[in-house]
């Protein structure tokens, strides 16, 4: 929870300095770790607006998104959206 939160209150921050805020996000534990803490977080820190967030996937692997190595596809399946 704190990491998520550390990540919500970066956001707000970047969104009122009238800005985009930038994640970097890598795979493994972090996964599971932003699915489950983040959408919290983000509800309970106004102006985090993540219509304002560019996200890049992190990954020393280059493998199309359905591969099972894919940080883009591990999120995404995450989402539920896979």
């Amino acid at each position: 929870p704190a990491l998520a939160r550390l990540v919500a209150e970066a956001a707000a921050e970047a969104v009122a300095s009238g800005g985009r805020f930038s994640l970097g996000l890598s795979g493994g534990s972090l996964v599971e770790l932003l699915a489950r803490e983040l959408p919290a977080a983000l509800s309970a820190v106004p102006g985090a607006d993540a219509r304002r967030w560019l996200v890049a996937f992190c990954d020393e692997r280059l493998v199309p998104p359905e591969h099972p190595e894919s940080t883009f596809g591990a999120y995404r399946v995450r989402r539920g959206e896979g």
